[in-house]
């Protein structure tokens, strides 16, 4: 007789098959109230996808209820997440299904307690300003109750009101630098009038956008464009940096290729780069200097990806192509050039 051992399910794919087995329980336990013996069973197939990943009940954007399951602001967690919510079922009138918390504004006329605090979220204020270069926004967050409160739970407060004004997707793709100020700052608005700013930004950037920029690198002239915004959660399956390095024949005074070498390398990205990444990654950046172009990639790490670039520098018909990939996802590679 011959014994096999058999193999390991995928805790993902168990966790959607399970779901239908509880969800009317946890629909009618929110309705009472009473679900507090479902959540063991719930945090259980969370963990077993990965023990680092939250996971909530909230009130639907279109359904009635939402499920989310996010990284918590663990980029290493993101393309986990974005698995589970790939193989989540359509939502339908009652549930809804998410990776990072959703907006819930309405929450920031509430009043909460905190540090044996009462604070009322509605006297909070914001001041902003737009950072052009890297498509974001920076903000200074203010309420009249922060100087007697410690400075962590200031942070606290703060980051738990961009969160439910704008979504936890939203402040990681839109937000830039965050401070926060026991004074009120000059500018300081009405939480709503952030969330317009952002509103606008984004509509900005609807279209796939590209900035272009020059530099100098160990005094060769260097050029390079980069995608706005160039944040790791645009890509949340996208993991694995592979950075492509390709020679070309350049000009002698400038070191930047020739014309020729120019058409060459377009080409090579909307040939064999394109089929190379195949819908499994993006070509987020790209740097030019002294002979050599780097193509900076994202793919998803669990792919065919990162070995399809590889062969596809390889094959470079302008001089000898090389491919490095790393994990990286918190996009550390590209930090430079957003």
């Amino acid at each position: 007789m011959i014994f096999s051992r058999g193999r390991k399910q995928d805790p993902v794919v168990e966790f959607w098959a399970w779901w239908p087995t509880i969800r009317p329980a946890v629909t009618a336990a929110i309705a009472t109230g009473g679900f507090e013996p479902l959540t063991p069973q719930i945090s259980k197939r969370v963990a077993a996808i990965h023990k680092d990943l939250t996971w909530e009940f909230s009130k639907g954007r279109a359904a009635s209820h939402a499920l989310v399951v996010s990284p918590g602001g663990n980029p290493a967690l993101r393309a986990v997440a974005a698995r589970w919510g790939a193989l989540a079922p359509a939502s339908d009138p009652e549930w809804e299904f998410h990776t990072a918390r959703q907006p819930d504004p309405d929450t920031l006329s509430a009043t909460i307690e905190i540090a044996g605090a009462r604070l009322d979220l509605g006297l909070l204020r914001f001041a902003f300003s737009a950072d052009e270069h890297s498509a974001a926004i920076d903000v200074i967050g203010y309420h009249p109750m922060f100087r007697k409160l410690p400075e962590p739970v200031r942070g606290q407060i703060i980051f738990l009101a961009l969160d439910w004004l704008l979504g936890e997707e939203g402040v990681e793709l839109w937000v830039g630098g965050v401070d926060i100020s026991a004074d009120e700052p000059a500018g300081a608005r009405d939480p709503q009038e952030l969330a317009a700013a952002v509103d606008a930004l984004r509509e900005q950037y609807r279209e796939p956008t590209w900035v272009v920029f020059t530099a100098e690198a160990g005094g060769a002239p260097l050029t390079g464009m980069a995608q706005r915004p160039l944040r790791a959660v645009r890509w949340p399956r996208f993991d694995t940096h592979v950075a492509l390095t390709l020679p070309y024949e350049a000009d002698p005074g400038t070191g930047l290729p020739t014309g020729d070498a120019l058409d060459a390398l377009r080409a090579f990205e909307d040939g064999p780069l394109e089929m190379a990444l195949h819908g499994d990654g993006e070509l987020v950046a790209q740097e030019t200097t002294a002979g050599r172009r780097t193509l900076h990639c994202y793919v998803d790490g669990e792919s065919t990806a990162a070995e399809d670039l590889k062969a596809a520098a390889a094959g470079w018909a302008g001089g000898r192509g090389r491919a490095r990939q790393r994990h990286d996802p918190a996009f550390q590679a590209v930090a430079h050039l957003s």
